[in-house]
């Protein structure tokens, strides 16, 4: 539930005057054409009215965004004691930033395109500079803060041609710039605070026009990163400039309102479609507005499930303790690297704090002694981290966790930092709850096409993978092909998942159950496949025996006979054929992959073509392909591991109609087909 003080009435909805569009909005440079932008008419303003109590109350008074006199105070002695790491952290980044001067503008690099994301990190740096300023009061952090913010505000382009302005560019900036602005406010003197409120003004005074006005793509993506970033930034602005500027209140009440959809689109789990990479970049911007609607706005989104248990998603997707690098920390399902973009230490102190929660403090504390954190905005640690909150180590908790509403399942075999993982996806692309409640598609670009996909790590190394984030096709990934096609939703750079809308489309994981010795977890994703493939079931059962064996069970059956074909992508580029599996050797472990039922099947392991990431060449995926023509098709493959030099399991199988019993060593895995039941 969202609660909000009585001060925020109602937003007042508004006819736009066409004067006020000429006046404010016909910028030239801004990414749009010389046609009139709002026609009189054509939208409605957002406004708060009247404003907030508690940002009333902050008129003519800096800082009110995150710091205020007492709370910069108080940080002047915690940065002595419980403070001093993060303190650390940020006068390393602000010492940085003083050392080599602002960014120069540069029309392209060699990879933002025409969104000129370099200028990302400019708005991420502005608010180190300004925190080093307030904290220590040293002018060489003020003299660098307002050349960060000048040199921002001087870029021709904040993105190139209908970018300008309008995407994550200029959310960064915005937010960097009000930061500034707010914090350093009597330092910077009168013709830099002009300078950065013009800037603001135009630039703010644009996106907002454009988003109310629904002409950005961003506008109506309420479960996408590019919106909470958007509007975050603007949000900023507004706050910093709200009680000089008069439209400055429309900059803050569509974030809010925005935001509050949001929010309702969220469901219970706290699991991200977006992969855990994108997760830090959402939460960290939602994240920094809901803590300002509470403190200054008086709306409480903190109440939501979703944000409850999302600490508990990042844990669950973390690698094993023991084997992060830099480069190598997280799950990488959907659009997402093996390591952190943004946070996550500040994030989970936030969440840490709010929630009462020890196994995000822990968890805060691992990721930041292992250095396997992003820079992005470690600033906020001041401001979040609460030292009463006791780190509590997760090896208490399940080793198995269901989110329901994503359909994601992360199952280890303990908490060691040494163990073995399996993440198994099979749910609808943004989640039960959405899928039901939205026609259009919310923000599902960067979801792929992967129900009952799999990824397996152990022995200290990837064993199984995922594709990376690249062109979205079902046959990158471990799971099932119907005449060479795959799911609702691939052929392109970005996830289709207006297919997956207008069929309602939702695979979902029916059981996932966890003991001692075994794991058994199904996924049943008949409705990701469109319907002229003629699929009437594709389950797929996972056997879990700890700590080295994965048993893949596949019951597919069709209209007719049709070409299947089930694909695995072993990390490693080679396989051995060795007793009838395939060996494949990394550094540290040793993987063998054994088909158990092998008649009228083919099986080839090669390279196969993979889609590259949009601007970037097609490469390949090396891929063990089974395939087989059929209509009907029971399959088992048997997955074991260890390090390097070690025996890996032998798996034999018997079966006896519907119960097929699975013998290794000492232990015996049996699934009955017809009940859908293992033990």
């Amino acid at each position: 539930m969202i609660q909000e003080s009585r001060s925020i009435v109602a937003m007042k909805w508004t006819t736009l005057r066409a004067s006020l569009t000429v006046a404010c909005f016909l910028a030239v440079g801004l990414g749009w054409t010389g046609e009139p932008r709002v026609r009189p008419g054509e939208i409605e303003q957002y406004r708060l009215d009247p404003l907030p109590a508690p940002l009333a109350a902050r008129r003519g008074v800096h800082p009110r965004i995150y710091l205020n006199a007492d709370r910069v105070a108080k940080l002047r002695e915690a940065i002595k004691t419980t403070h001093a790491l993060h303190w650390a952290n940020v006068l390393e980044q602000a010492d940085r930033a003083v050392g080599r001067g602002a960014t120069a503008y540069v029309l392209r690099d060699r990879s933002s395109g025409d969104e000129q994301l370099w200028q990302r990190e400019v708005g991420n740096t502005m608010p180190y500079l300004a925190m080093a300023y307030m904290l220590t009061g040293d002018q060489k952090y003020l003299d660098s803060a307002r050349e960060w913010a000048l040199a921002s505000c001087s870029y021709k382009t904040w993105g190139l041609g209908r970018m300008d302005g309008m995407d994550l560019a200029a959310g960064h900036q915005l937010f960097g710039l009000g930061i500034i602005y707010d914090w350093c406010y009597d330092g910077l003197g009168e013709p830099a605070r002009r300078t950065i409120r013009e800037t603001l003004v135009k630039r703010t005074s644009a996106m907002f026009e454009a988003a109310a006005a629904g002409k950005t793509y961003w506008h109506d993506e309420f479960l996408q990163n590019h919106l909470w970033v958007n509007i975050a930034g603007m949000a900023v602005a507004g706050l910093a400039l709200f009680d000089e500027v008069e439209d400055a209140s429309k900059w803050i009440a569509l974030p809010l309102e925005k935001f509050r959809r949001t929010m309702s689109a969220l469901g219970d789990d706290g699991a991200s479609h977006e992969g855990v990479g994108y997760w830090g970049y959402g939460v960290e911007y939602m994240l920094k507005f809901m803590f300002l609607a509470r403190e200054l706005l008086g709306v409480d989104m903190y109440g939501n499930d979703w944000w409850r248990n999302t600490a508990t998603y990042r844990q669950y997707l973390a690698l094993p303790r023991n084997s992060w690098t830099a480069r190598n920390c997280i799950v990488d399902i959907a659009d997402c690297p093996r390591s952190n973009w943004y946070g996550p230490d500040y994030l989970l102190h936030a969440l840490a704090h709010e929630y009462r929660d020890g196994y995000a403090q822990w968890l805060a504390k691992q990721t930041d002694e292992a250095r396997v954190i992003s820079p992005a905005a470690r600033w906020l640690s001041l401001v979040w981290f609460d030292p009463t909150i006791a780190p509590k180590p997760p090896t208490d908790r399940p080793t198995l966790h269901h989110f329901k509403d994503m359909d994601i399942v992360a199952a280890r075999t303990d908490w060691s930092g040494d163990e073995s993982l399996v993440a198994f996806k099979c749910g609808p692309f943004i989640g039960h709850k959405a899928v039901q409640e939205f026609r259009s598609d919310p923000g599902g670009g960067h979801v792929h096409p992967d129900a009952n996909h799999f990824v397996l790590f152990g022995a200290g190394e990837w064993l199984v993978r995922d594709d990376g984030y690249r062109a979205k096709w079902t046959g990158q990934h471990n799971t099932l092909l119907i005449d060479g096609k795959g799911q609702l939703g691939e052929g392109a750079m970005w996830f289709r998942g207006s297919e997956c809308l207008k069929a309602k489309a939702r695979p979902r994981i029916v059981r996932a159950v966890s003991t001692p010795a075994l794991d058994h977890i199904v996924g049943n994703a008949r409705e990701s496949y469109p319907q002229q493939l003629g699929l009437r079931r594709y389950v797929r059962h996972l056997l879990f025996l700890k700590p080295d064996v994965l048993i893949v069970a596949d019951d597919v059956a069709l209209d007719r006979p049709h070409e299947l074909e089930l694909r695995f992508h072993p990390e490693q580029t080679r396989l051995e054929q060795e007793d009838g599996g395939f060996i494949a050797r990394g550094k540290q472990s040793m993987l063998r992959i054994e088909p158990l039922t092998r008649d009228k099947i083919a099986i080839v392991a090669e390279n196969v073509p993979a889609a590259g990431r949009e601007g970037e060449k097609n490469t390949t995926l090396f891929t063990l392909r089974l395939t087989t023509e059929r209509s009907e098709w029971r399959n088992a493959v048997a997955l074991s591991w260890g390090k390097i030099g070690a025996t890996t399991a032998r798996v034999g199988l018997e079966a006896q109609g519907n119960v097929w019993r699975f013998k290794t060593g000492n232990r015996t895995a049996m699934l009955d087909w017809e009940t859908g039941e293992a033990k």
